[in-house]
């Protein structure tokens, strides 16, 4: 893994950015001001940028690559779209990583500290929060419909089996 600090003057970083669903509405003033708290991280193909089981106060956003998600050793999904989230979870509640995440091809992520994000100004760090809540949010809903769904098919097939 190489890891650069953010560069607000890469404009290849901040046109990326700016299509990522979460910060797409925000002018790149905003977009600049969440990521002083950011690093930019570049993994070559098979490389674990999260470990199940470990601590850590960082999330991360994808800029390309292909991530294998895992729990327990099983293969349980995929990151693969600009802007995918992950890592969120234990931002939000302090609990261990319940996935690991591998990847699958080289991959480049922006990884955000919220422990940087408490040493912010409180203007920024507010204003970051808030934006990063709004990511959690959505990011939860998703899952958490998704799952809906999952479960409500592994029910119908549950009830065709019992007859």
């Amino acid at each position: 893994m190489k890891e650069v600090p953010f560069d607000p003057a890469n404009d290849d970083i901040m046109e990326r950015l700016r299509n990522v669903p979460a910060f797409d509405a925000l002018p790149d003033s905003h977009i600049r001001e969440a990521m002083k708290a950011a690093s930019i991280r570049r993994y070559d193909k098979n490389e674990v940028i999260i470990s199940e089981g470990e601590f850590d106060n960082q999330v991360f956003f994808l800029i390309f690559g292909d991530l294998e998600i895992s729990v327990h050793g099983t293969v349980v999904g995929s990151l693969k779209r600009l802007g995918d989230v992950f890592g969120e979870m234990g931002i939000i509640d302090g609990s261990p990583r319940s996935a690991t995440i591998t990847t699958r091809s080289t991959a480049l992520v922006v990884a955000l500290d919220d422990t940087a994000i408490g040493g912010m100004g409180d203007v920024s760090k507010i204003f970051t929060q808030a934006v990063m809540y709004r990511v959690f949010a959505e990011v939860l809903a998703v899952r958490l419909r998704d799952a809906n769904d999952h479960i409500s098919e592994l029910n119908e097939e549950l009830d065709k089996l019992k007859g």
